[in-house]
């Protein structure tokens, strides 16, 4: 009796996790921008985003996490690089509202680079890794999450020369559709 009591918990417990955990597919276009202490490189650009997402509901307060992989290009003016990047979000739904549902979004990103366009003086003094903060909201409609994003790059981009200060800040538009 005691082990079909713990199954059957178990068994519940599996159903409801798997009923708050959603995957989904991510586009969008980023408008970032380039910047430094020195004044010597300020430049901005679009370009997009490709990726997955999760979500993980935490039956508390319309809390969850929703951790992402994407492909993203921070470009600028005839610069650009090609990131992989981990968002992982706090998310938060203030308002129970049935059909549109706001969706506040905050936490870190990490970042690392594996294609680089442009920066030619520069180019070897790019470091590979960036990380920052991020902070957005958006709706969710159905299974569609329609968004917008401000990531504040923290992270000193150039290799050696430090007070250059090169830091790649970012507003991204974007979409996900989730399959459940």
């Amino acid at each position: 009796m005691k082990r079909i009591l713990l199954i059957s918990v178990a068994v519940l417990l599996v159903v409801n996790i798997q009923a708050q955990l959603r995957f989904g597919v991510k586009a969008g276009v980023n408008f970032s921008k380039f910047n430094s202490k020195e004044q010597i490189l300020q430049s901005d650009g679009a370009a997009g985003q490709i990726g997955l997402a999760s979500q993980f509901k935490i039956p508390l307060i319309g809390l969850g996490v929703q951790p992402e992989l994407l492909y993203s290009v921070n470009k600028g003016d005839d610069n650009s690089i090609g990131y992989f990047t981990v968002p992982v979000n706090l998310r938060w739904q203030p308002l129970p509202i049935p059909l549109i549902k706001p969706v506040i979004l905050v936490g870190p990103y990490f970042g690392y680079a594996v294609n680089f366009k442009g920066f030619q003086s520069i180019r070897d003094n790019i470091k590979r890794f960036d990380w920052g903060i991020g902070l957005g909201g958006g709706v969710e409609i159905w299974k569609f999450q329609i968004e917008g994003r401000y990531n504040w790059g923290l992270q000193n981009l150039s290799e050696r020369i430090k007070e250059f200060g090169l830091k790649s800040n970012v507003f991204t538009l974007s979409v996900i559709y989730f399959f459940h």
